[in-house]
């Protein structure tokens, strides 16, 4: 018995070395053209500069260092210059790649890294969601995904959305098992993109408290006031200097919200439809989370989803590169469109990903060829549409709980 295991091991460690290998070489050579990678430069000399010259990340020097590096303006809004702008505790991720000293290695091992972190976001977003699709429908669902804008862009880009999305899948998949310790430190490793994701942190910790997990609360505070506290023992000033960042949000981030939008659309109506949008998504983010506080992990994963999802249109300014997190939502309602509906369900969400990736890539390419490269606003639109559309249609599916589900499918049978 074990030399054939042996038999089976062997092979297998040699396609995983080979495939490891490929994925090297290949994100060496892509790192070497200097294709994009601005969200990659700006986090790397921040944090180089700190361990290798002692200097302040948000330092008018390593500011200067940025904007001499990063040629390329923000693609998504452009008067904005470069500039360091993360909490200082999200070079907990970057420092790895920051002490080596060659940017192009270290962009090459990033993008490997991520690469590796976008596959395992949809294995285990698959794993949470139970979805158990046939092997021909994950490898066209992956391809559709991994290759849609609001993936591919921030994996070239190399920002942390692709962590922050990470971590929160993992917090996710932590609380479901009931690991609250773990679930609450990479909770709070999931703040590293704040923007992204503080509203899902916000009612997470509403719902925790609700189900008495007074564990995972209490791990997120004390992961959060470590690794801040790490973060002042490096620059003790870190805090007011990103306080000050966030006060003057509209100079140091991208105005990627409803309101920005509408008044680039229609300039009259612009500000006014602005706030009706965030108004409403304010509304029935309160409605759900007040229902969801105290109803089991099924209703609670739904809520988290649309919370990622109305989080693009609440008025807190983000851009596509935030939404890779939202391939959770999209996994959630393919496993429930799948469970409900076994035969029409599957090739639903292959259909749902095919138009996702030609709607964002038909944007992208309209606005290259009509020179507006830089103000992508209308991208806003796709993802956080359709993840709505199909959360509230799978709304009834998902969040009852599954021996009531089961029963159903067990009466539609029968009947």
């Amino acid at each position: 018995m074990n030399k054939s295991r042996s038999l089976i091991t062997i092979p297998g460690l040699i396609i995983f070395a080979a495939l490891l290998t490929g994925l090297g070489w290949g994100s060496y050579h892509f790192a070497q053209k200097n294709i994009s990678g601005e969200g990659f430069i700006i986090q790397w000399i921040g944090i180089n500069s700190l361990v290798a010259d002692g200097q302040d990340p948000y330092s008018n020097l390593v500011t200067a260092q940025i904007q001499e590096n990063v040629k390329f303006e923000n693609t998504f809004a452009v008067s904005n210059p470069p500039k360091y702008t993360s909490p200082l505790y999200s070079g907990i991720v970057v420092f790895p790649f920051a002490i080596i000293g060659n940017r192009t290695i270290s962009r090459a091992l990033w993008l490997a890294a991520q690469l590796l972190a976008i596959i395992l976001i949809q294995l285990l977003a698959i794993k949470l969601t139970g979805w158990k699709p046939a092997w021909y429908l994950l490898m066209i669902f992956s391809l559709f995904t991994m290759f849609s804008y609001h993936v591919f862009i921030p994996w070239i880009d190399g920002g942390l959305s692709i962590w922050a999305a990470l971590f929160l899948v993992l917090a996710l998949l932590a609380i479901h098992n009931n690991w609250n310790e773990v679930g609450g430190i990479f909770l709070a490793l999931a703040a590293i993109q704040p923007q992204m994701v503080i509203l899902v942190i916000i009612f997470t910790l509403i719902w925790a408290a609700s189900q008495r997990k007074k564990i995972l609360v209490l791990w997120f505070f004390i992961t959060m006031i470590f690794i801040s506290v790490i973060g002042i023992l490096l620059v003790p000033n870190w805090v007011m200097q990103y306080i000050k960042l966030i006060y003057n949000y509209p100079a140091n981030f991208p105005s990627g919200n409803p309101e920005a939008l509408f008044i680039d659309l229609w300039p009259g109506l612009g500000k006014q439809l602005g706030w009706v949008v965030t108004g409403l998504a304010g509304i029935v983010l309160g409605v759900e989370w007040w229902q969801a506080r105290k109803r089991d992990f099924r209703w609670f994963l739904w809520t988290v989803c649309l919370t990622l999802a109305l989080s693009q249109w609440i008025g807190i300014p983000t851009i596509p590169g935030n939404f890779t997190g939202l391939i959770l939502p999209l996994i959630l309602v393919s496993t429930m469109l799948t469970e409900h509906w076994p035969l029409g369900g599957k090739w639903v969400a292959v259909f749902m990903v095919m138009v996702l990736f030609i709607w964002e890539w038909a944007i992208f390419y309209l606005d290259i060829i009509s020179f507006q490269v830089g103000m992508q606003l209308n991208l806003l639109i796709p993802l956080p549409l359709i993840s709505i559309i199909g959360l509230y249609w799978v709304r009834w599916w998902a969040i009852k709980p599954r021996r009531l589900l089961i029963e159903e499918l067990r009466f539609g049978e029968i009947y």
